[in-house]
């Protein structure tokens, strides 16, 4: 899901896991990352397709600085499988200062701005602004306090374990670090 890579392993543990749905697993999570990026952490309301595809070639190089084990897996009393995953949370939070977010909106015109087509020229402006900064800054990305995360494997009925979603969104929760939630 954040390197794009598999093992045959991996593969022929899940039901009906082929390579075309890693590589898709691995896009949709890039576009969904790349939508909290620009949404959430950017606050980017009117992001352009221009912005929102740069946005994802940002994730991908983001996600190859991704840090996590998987452990080996025990076997639970009912035939699952508990596996930790330890995830160096990746600190964005700590690569921008408010300083840049305003410099980057003041650069845009956000003061001047009235109007919803105005707010959305100052997105066009604004967006392209901070994503470069970060980009600029990637080579300084720090890891927080590693997190260990129990994932649960389940058995289904025709053999195959399919981990539970909660675990997944655990491990997405905790790898990119926005807030400084999980900071040393």
């Amino acid at each position: 899901t954040y390197l794009g890579t598999h093992t045959k392993e991996y593969i022929d543990l899940v039901e009906d896991m082929t390579e075309d749905d890693i590589d898709e697993m691995h896009q949709n999570n890039i576009t969904w990352e790349a939508e909290i990026l620009l949404e959430d952490f950017f606050q980017v309301e009117y992001p352009t397709d221009e912005m929102t595809q740069r946005a994802k070639e940002l994730i991908e190089k983001i996600y190859s600085k991704s840090k996590y084990t998987v452990g080996t897996g025990s076997k639970t009393k009912d035939g699952d499988f508990v596996v930790e995953v330890t995830v160096s949370p990746l600190d964005l939070y700590s690569l921008l200062t408010d300083d840049d977010f305003y410099d980057a909106l003041d650069q845009a015109g956000f003061d001047e701005a009235e109007t919803e087509e105005e707010y959305a020229a100052v997105d066009a402006i604004y967006g392209p602004l901070i994503l470069d900064l970060l980009e600029d800054r990637l080579d300084d990305i720090t890891y927080g306090k590693d997190q260990i995360i129990m994932v649960q494997m389940k058995l289904d009925d025709e053999g195959y374990y399919a981990p539970v979603e909660t675990g997944l969104q655990k491990i997405d929760e905790v790898m990119i670090d926005y807030y400084g939630a999980y900071a040393d």
